[in-house]
């Protein structure tokens, strides 16, 4: 079973998304951007910003230390000035009985960058050691990212993939796997929904 982090097990949409924008704004400059993120054909911290850089005639290479290092800068005075960073409801304690009860293996596939996944992952009080997290460090195509994190993973005959995004829902069709929805953006845009991970019959719906 494979988690995304922003909007399934951290409330961190809103803030990451400014955050992001500040960051790209003040390495970038006047760029023209989409009205929102998920109008980019990645929806990704790499993938959007290769896009930003192609539509702007920016060198991505040139460009995306910068605006990486930049965002975790933003993000780690975020945290330690703000701390706005929580759990969804259920979710520390679903992952924790996911692994010590019913020994089932996860894994963490983001579209985010991995050093600004595991600051926030930390300060909503997950602990991850021992979980194959993948990210935008591996790759700007969020199934790409998805696929990696599948192979560091026992092999089995399901693999499930929660997600908060249609992005994530359209990835998970992609690559045939079964996928939950979480959170109020895809309520009654998919077959299996929750709307956070606070009920404990919860654990039937999610292992099926």
């Amino acid at each position: 079973m494979i988690f995304d982090i922003d909007g399934t097990l951290v409330d961190t949409v809103a803030d990451d998304a400014r955050l992001y924008a500040t960051a790209v704004r003040e390495v970038l400059g006047d760029v023209s951007t989409r009205p929102r993120w998920s109008d980019y054909e990645h929806v990704t911290d790499r993938g959007i910003l290769r896009q930003i850089c192609h539509e702007n005639g920016l060198d991505i290479t040139r460009c995306e230390q910068n605006v990486r290092t930049r965002f975790g800068e933003l993000m780690a005075d975020h945290l330690r000035h703000e701390g706005s960073c929580c759990p969804t409801p259920g979710a520390p304690g679903l992952l924790e009985n996911l692994r010590e009860v019913l020994h089932c293996r996860i894994g963490i596939a983001t579209g985010g960058w991995e050093h600004t996944a595991r600051m926030k992952l930390a300060r909503a009080g997950y602990d991850v050691a021992g979980i194959p997290l993948t990210s935008s460090d591996d790759d700007h195509e969020r199934v790409r990212i998805m696929q990696r994190c599948r192979t560091l993973l026992p092999a089995t005959a399901v693999t499930v993939y929660v997600g908060d995004g249609d992005w994530d829902q359209r990835a998970s069709e992609r690559l045939g796997w079964r996928f939950i929805g979480v959170g109020s953006r895809l309520r009654g845009k998919c077959e299996h929904w929750l709307q956070d991970f606070s009920a404990p019959e919860l654990l039937k719906t999610l292992i099926g």
